[in-house]
């Protein structure tokens, strides 16, 4: 058994878990003018985080949320945990993707006792929406092989970036008064922690994982058949032991774009044997916007605050991952 637990979790729409799925749930959305222009010089909209100021920019706005990531931390959870001890996986975008990078931005962050975040047997993955998947089922694999409390996996992103929005123009991928099928850009930092066994009140089982490859992307001139999501929801499910009609309701990190969405509906539809009344979609882009690298592990942390709270539609969910460059990722979860 896998038990993943939100630590800490900034958003446009508020500064922990609980307060961000609070407003997710009641769909107050962070959406304002940014002080970036398209190619035809309006502004873009998108859903900043108000306590980073606008002047801080780049590579240093990434380390400005990932110090307020770590100090928004709960003491009462956080000084029980072997701080420096245990393996830290960094989540980001892709090499490929426009916008900052975070090599080396974990080398001073410390916990607020002074200790190192990470431990021995840290990585970084670059798989931009999928990371946080890749980054479970890679802490899976190194709690089976050595003895440690848990790991720790931070995703941090931001598509508040000037390079990151003229790529998203350029490609016609960012909403603009001309161009709505598009995503609004946003930005956001969480920190999880994945044990073997519960240590705190909340938290979700990881039941099954899934990865995969689509071709088809929205990059692509190729006809979509959503081969990539369905394969990977066809994996977690196949780990879980359950069909897609068992699953209660499903979770994304779709962020606007019609593609995404009907990839999503046809993933499903291809798996779907039997069928159910509901299967409600949880969509935090509409609150938050896209948040890169972020939106998986925000995810798991909406999740966890459904079935903690009891308000989940069911005690089965299904979390969906699609990465910009092709990257498709599901996971199974129960409370």
């Amino acid at each position: 058994m896998t038990t993943i637990s939100c630590l800490s979790l900034i958003s446009p729409v508020g500064y922990s878990a609980a307060s961000a799925a609070a407003a997710i749930r009641a769909s107050i959305a962070a959406f304002a003018g940014l002080s970036y222009r398209d190619v035809n010089g309006e502004p873009i909209r998108g859903a900043a985080i108000e306590a980073i100021p606008t002047e801080i920019r780049g590579r240093d706005r990434l380390a400005a949320l990932a110090r307020l990531v770590v100090d928004q931390v709960d003491p009462a959870v956080g000084d029980r945990l072997p701080w420096g001890d245990m393996p830290l996986i960094l989540c980001t975008r892709e090499p490929e993707a426009a916008g900052a990078r975070l090599n080396g931005i974990l080398s001073d962050l410390t916990y607020r006792n002074g200790s190192p975040i990470r431990g021995k047997r840290s990585g970084h993955i670059a798989s931009g929406q999928i990371s946080a998947f890749a980054a479970v089922e890679q802490s899976r694999k190194i709690l089976r092989e050595i003895d440690v409390e848990g790991c720790l996996i931070l995703a941090i992103d931001s598509l508040i970036d000037a390079r990151a929005l003229n790529w998203l123009d350029r490609h016609k991928r960012l909403k603009t008064s001309e161009q709505t099928d598009g995503a609004i850009p946003g930005e956001a930092g969480c920190l999880s922690l994945v044990t073997r066994r519960p240590l705190f009140d909340s938290g979700v089982t990881v039941r099954g994982i899934g990865l995969a490859i689509e071709t088809a992307t929205v990059l692509s001139e190729e006809p979509s058949r959503a081969d990539g999501l369905t394969e990977a929801l066809r994996l977690a499910l196949q780990e879980a032991g359950v069909a897609m009609h068992d699953v209660d309701w499903r979770l994304s990190d779709v962020a606007g774009e019609s593609f995404a969405f009907e990839e999503l509906a046809l993933a499903q539809m291809r798996l779907v044997r039997r069928v159910r009344p509901e299967q409600p979609v949880w969509l935090a882009a509409d609150c938050i916007g896209d948040c890169g690298a972020a939106a998986g592990l925000i995810q798991f942390a909406i999740a966890e605050q459904g079935f903690a709270r009891g308000y989940a539609p069911g005690p089965i969910a299904a979390l969906h991952g699609s990465s910009f460059f092709g990257g498709r990722a599901a996971a199974i979860i129960t409370h």
